[in-house]
């Protein structure tokens, strides 16, 4: 039986005594002490911490860890804390102007997503640099971001840590367990690298733009990769990774997925709106609205299983909700079974199936985080979405998403400002690198519940919430379509209490 030291932190209001005197003796023959829970021995102490009313620390294995979380008085047991010099507090200085076209500022979500209200007020043109810094200590260190889309730019300087060495793993795919019919990647050619995908990864993880500086950066180029490797290969890639020593629990896997299946609000046969039949012709009234190429995110059941089997390995998921201004709902909602049928394929959805368009991009599982984009400008004095990003429910929330600079692919320096979901989602994966820096060992279900959690609450425009008058509740491109108002906080900049609303075990 290998043992290790570990902390034990209970919840406020329970006895630490009775708790400690629980473990310290042999509870075979208690029937009052659940031996599912409390090991059935004498449990070695290591430190009673007596000034602490809560915390203490004992010796147990990784199995007796497990039972032990279940004891609803602990809050969370985890091996001891060790100083590290990265936990130093460092500052980033830039022009935070949050509505610039133009390439010469900072990713304005490092100032606005660290703060509970818009430090610009009314004034989102002004530049913030007096005395206004991205403070930080956590930047993702012992965590793997995995970006999954087509190649960013594998040279880029974002890429570097401090010391100006590159965190790009130059990873084989192929070497992992069921994955050897994906081709060597060439990490040295810069050619056919997207110059979306470097602008999102470098909001995730760059230097200097992004949030995680210190994660280790890997790429699963799907256009290089065939369909059937987009989800295995990062499903074993996790599988793969033994316990870190020093945690106990494996490297947190982070993917952002900036994009999703679609398809067309054309050659329309039926639609069925709210279980009746509405006729052929699109109308915003049905909550049929798309972007200007007519395109919605449309629903493929196998995207589903996808990512939810490999967040039943334990990866946590991020998703961009769209720029399709539809209403994305769970399965309860009235518009979830909203559908049309088309009288031509829909790439893998045969002609006169039904294809779904408020059910969102396939690519979404029962844990993954769904995110909305934080328009630059206000509406009405009020932060709000942007027109473009869908909406509703099943949007889980919101996140600085328009007019963001950051890496691109044309040089290895380039910047480029940007707005969209794609833009907003990797400021919420990059955030949650440094969230599982603090907790490596949770789920993406507790990740997913802390964000809701700790979101700021009704600051965002909410517009019409009737929906049973359609005509008036799809009308206005900013309302949130009876979604979450929400925006991403993350609380744990310098300086600040590290606390969480989230409960482990």
């Amino acid at each position: 039986m290998s043992e290790k030291h570990y902390v034990v932190s209970l919840h406020k209001g329970f006895d630490k005594e009775e708790i400690i005197n629980d473990l310290n003796r042999d509870t075979t023959l208690d029937s009052n002490v659940d031996s599912n829970i409390i090991p059935d021995r004498e449990v070695q102490n290591v430190n009673t911490r007596p000034s602490s009313k809560r915390i203490f620390e004992v010796a147990l294995t990784d199995e007796e860890v497990e039972k032990l979380r279940k004891d609803p008085r602990i809050g969370d047991v985890n091996t001891p804390l060790v100083w590290d010099d990265d936990w130093m507090d460092y500052e980033q200085t830039a022009d935070w102007t949050r509505d610039s076209f133009t390439t010469t500022r900072g990713n304005w979500g490092l100032v606005r997503q660290v703060d509970k209200t818009n430090p610009w007020g009314t004034l989102v043109a002004q530049d913030l640099s007096a005395g206004t810094t991205y403070d930080y200590h956590l930047d993702g260190t012992g965590v793997d971001y995995v970006h999954q889309e087509n190649k960013f730019r594998y040279t880029h300087e974002q890429w570097q840590d401090r010391n100006g060495v590159s965190r790009l793993v130059p990873f084989q795919w192929n070497t992992l367990p069921n994955c050897s019919g994906i081709a060597t990647q060439d990490y040295t050619n810069t050619s056919g690298s997207s110059y979306h995908a470097t602008h999102c990864a470098g909001t995730a993880v760059g230097k200097d733009y992004g949030w995680a500086k210190n994660a280790n950066v890997y790429c699963l180029d799907m256009d290089s990769v065939t369909s059937s490797y987009w989800f295995d290969a990062i499903k074993e890639f996790h599988k793969a990774k033994a316990p870190d020593p020093v945690t106990g629990v494996k490297r947190p896997t982070v993917v952002s997925a900036s994009w999703g299946y679609k398809s067309y609000f054309t050659s329309i046969g039926d639609i069925q709106f709210r279980g009746a039949s509405v006729g052929s012709v699109k109308s915003a009234d049905y909550g049929m609205i798309g972007d200007g190429f007519g395109r919605f995110n449309a629903n493929l059941y196998q995207l589903n299983v996808e990512v939810e089997e490999m967040q039943d390995e334990g990866v946590h998921y991020f998703k961009s909700a769209g720029n399709q201004y539809q209403k994305l709902c769970y399965p309860t909602d009235i518009d979830y079974d909203n559908y049309i049928k088309r009288t031509v394929d829909s790439g893998n959805i045969s002609a006169g199936q039904p294809v779904y368009y408020n059910r969102g991009a396939g690519n979404i599982g029962p844990d993954t985080v769904v995110v909305g984009n934080l328009d630059s400008e206000l509406h009405n004095n009020d932060e709000a979405t942007n027109n473009s990003s869908d909406k509703g429910p099943r949007v889980d929330l919101w996140a600085a998403g328009t007019d963001i600079v950051s890496a691109t692919n044309t040089s290895d320096t380039a910047v480029l400002n940007l707005s969209g979901t794609s833009m907003a989602t990797p400021q919420v994966a990059g955030m949650s690198c440094l969230l599982l820096q603090l907790n490596p060992g949770w789920t993406p279900a507790q990740l997913r519940k802390w964000w809701q959690d700790n979101a700021v609450k009704d600051l965002l425009f909410q517009g019409s919430t009737d929906e049973n008058t359609p005509s008036t509740f799809f009308s206005n491109n900013r309302s949130l379509m009876n979604g979450p108002n929400r925006i991403a906080y993350f609380p744990f900049a310098a300086h600040r209490a590290m606390t969480t609303n989230v409960g482990i075990g």
